[in-house]
């Protein structure tokens, strides 16, 4: 099915469930993916999606001047055909410049990463901590979704270009 109903109900409920996203880029030395712990953001049109990283890293370095990039998110296998499902979006990555209100949805989804930045319990924590730290919050806007959901149907997908 593309385009045939915007209705993003199902895309929403997945993207809140899940909590871990794999960027895909190139660079000099070719393909290379990144997994990330990411936040959908499902009041935005159609959605938004964020993570943290650091500026330095190679999937964030790798990213074009334009932002084009891609990312899919899948649930874990439970060995059952129809608990396939999962998204593999193209869009843009752009660091965002509103932190506050990120920072705030980020860390209301992942306490325990706040936890290692505001009260490390030991070495290890601190330094893991103070990276986080250092990291910037980045966006996904979708421009492409494939959405495949095995519980609708075999192979059941639903496409958006946005």
């Amino acid at each position: 099915m593309t385009d045939q109903v915007k209705d993003f109900t199902k895309l929403h409920q997945f993207l809140n469930r899940e909590s871990v996203l794999t960027i895909a880029t190139s660079d000099a030395c070719g393909p290379w993916s990144a997994p990330v712990l990411y936040v959908a953001d499902t009041a935005e049109d159609p959605f938004a999606l964020y993570f943290l990283s650091s500026a330095n890293s190679r999937h964030i370095k790798s990213i074009p001047a334009n932002g084009s990039a891609a990312v899919s998110i899948y649930s874990d296998y439970t060995g059952d055909w129809q608990s396939i499902c999962g998204a593999q979006i193209h869009g843009t990555i752009n660091k965002v410049n509103d932190k506050d209100r990120v920072a705030d949805l980020y860390f209301a989804r992942f306490p325990e990463v706040w936890s290692l930045i505001d009260s490390p319990k030991n070495e290890q924590e601190r330094l893991i901590g103070s990276a986080f730290a250092k990291s910037n919050f980045y966006r996904v806007t979708p421009s492409f979704i494939r959405f495949t959901n095995n519980g609708d149907s075999f192979a059941g997908r639903t496409e958006w270009q946005l």
